[in-house]
């Protein structure tokens, strides 16, 4: 349970990076957790090995992103914490939007109503993962929110991309 208060102290900004324990093993928790969540949500929708290789792919886009940002800012040393911390937060708000995306599918009159709320969850990961980019890379809070902005759009593109079916 303190591991989720803190994601979710992260989730409402009362927390950054720089809280989360630099170890390897909350890194791999979190990661599998994501993978997890990533899979769940595309099960909604897709084929399980389409899922699979979606969640992985997610996953995969996300890390490599991060990885590029602290290794261009010269900021590598704070890989461990700050990839635990959007891999963690990346999970809870994946699993958050699992109940609204099956919701829509099983009420389709509730679709309107899901699809709003959604967006405001995509919304809200956008300013996490640019709240958390600020801290990790020391830049101006717009620009943390830009390249967070920046590589949500990027991502969708590549998974419509790879995965057709998920446009």
């Amino acid at each position: 349970m303190p591991l989720i208060r803190l994601f979710l102290d992260i989730l409402l900004f009362k927390k950054g990076p720089q809280d989360v324990p630099g170890s390897p093993l909350l890194l791999g928790l979190a990661a599998g957790t994501d993978l997890l969540a990533g899979f769940a949500l595309a099960a909604l929708e897709t084929a399980w090995l389409d899922a699979l290789l979606q969640a992985i792919t997610g996953l995969g886009l996300l890390t490599l992103f991060l990885a590029a940002a602290l290794a261009l800012t010269g900021k590598w040393s704070r890989w461990l914490k700050t990839a635990s911390a959007l891999l963690g937060c990346d999970a809870l708000l994946t699993s958050a939007a699992l109940p609204l995306l099956g919701l829509a599918q099983w009420l389709p009159e509730a679709r309107g109503l899901t699809g709003l709320l959604l967006i405001l969850l995509l919304l809200w990961q956008v300013a996490v993962m640019g709240a958390i980019l600020r801290h990790a890379l020391a830049v101006p809070p717009l620009a943390g929110i830009g390249l967070a902005l920046g590589y949500t759009v990027v991502s969708i593109k590549i998974m419509m991309a790879l995965f057709p079916a998920v446009a």
